[in-house]
C-alpha cells in the first residue's frame, strides 16, 4: 500500500513539474514586446511596433503603439499604461501552456465581390522566460463562393521600460574617469 501511494506521489510530482499555467501579474506589471520579425524578415526600426501587455490569469490585454509614442507616453506619465489598462477589456483568453488566443470577425461590402467575411485567429505564444513572443495571425475571408486564407507570423522580443526612456544612458559603462 506505501508503495502504491510513493509511485502515485512520485508521478504527481512529475506531471506537475511539467505543467505550465497562464500569467498572474499586478495591474502594474507591464511588459513590453518590440517586433523583431515578420515571416522571418527582420522589420526595419521605421516600421516597428511595440505590443504592451497585462495578463490577468485567465485572460490578458494587449495595445499595440509604436516606439516613438510609447516614449512620450512614458515621458509624460510614467504609469500611462497601468493607467490606460485600469479600463481596458481583458480579450485575450488563456488557452494552453505559454499560449493565449483572441478570434474575430469582420466584414465588408464590396461591389465587385460583394460581401466579404473574415474571421481572425491571434495567437499569442510565449517563451517560459516570457522574452520572446510569436503572434500568429491567421485570417479566412470568403464571399460565399471563395475562400482564401493567409497566415503572418510575428516574432516580438521583450525590452524593459528603460527602453523607451529619453535622455541620459540608464547603463553606466564600468569605465572610471578621473
Amino acid at each position: 500500500m506505501k508503495a502504491k501511494r510513493l509511485l502515485f506521489l512520485v508521478m504527481a510530482i512529475c506531471l506537475a513539474s511539467g505543467v505550465k499555467a497562464q500569467f498572474y501579474d499586478s495591474a502594474d506589471d507591464i511588459y513590453y514586446y518590440l517586433e523583431y520579425s515578420k515571416d522571418g524578415n527582420l522589420i526595419s526600426q521605421e516600421y516597428q511596433q511595440v505590443a504592451i501587455f497585462n495578463f490577468d490569469g485567465r485572460k490578458a490585454c494587449v495595445r499595440y503603439d509604436k516606439p516613438k509614442d510609447v516614449k512620450v507616453n512614458l515621458k509624460n506619465n510614467p504609469n500611462y499604461y497601468p493607467d490606460l489598462f485600469e479600463n481596458k477589456e481583458y480579450d485575450i483568453e488563456y488557452s494552453y501552456g505559454n499560449c493565449y488566443k483572441r478570434y474575430s470577425t469582420s466584414s465588408d461590402y464590396y461591389p465587385q465581390t460583394g460581401r466579404i467575411t473574415r474571421k481572425h485567429w491571434y495567437t499569442y505564444d510565449f517563451s517560459s522566460d516570457r522574452n520572446t513572443l510569436t503572434f500568429t495571425e491567421k485570417v479566412t475571408g470568403t464571399n460565399g463562393f471563395h475562400t482564401e486564407t493567409s497566415e503572418t507570423k510575428t516574432i516580438l522580443k521583450r525590452v524593459d521600460k528603460s527602453y523607451f526612456k529619453l535622455g541620459r544612458s540608464r547603463n553606466p559603462s564600468s569605465t572610471l574617469y578621473e
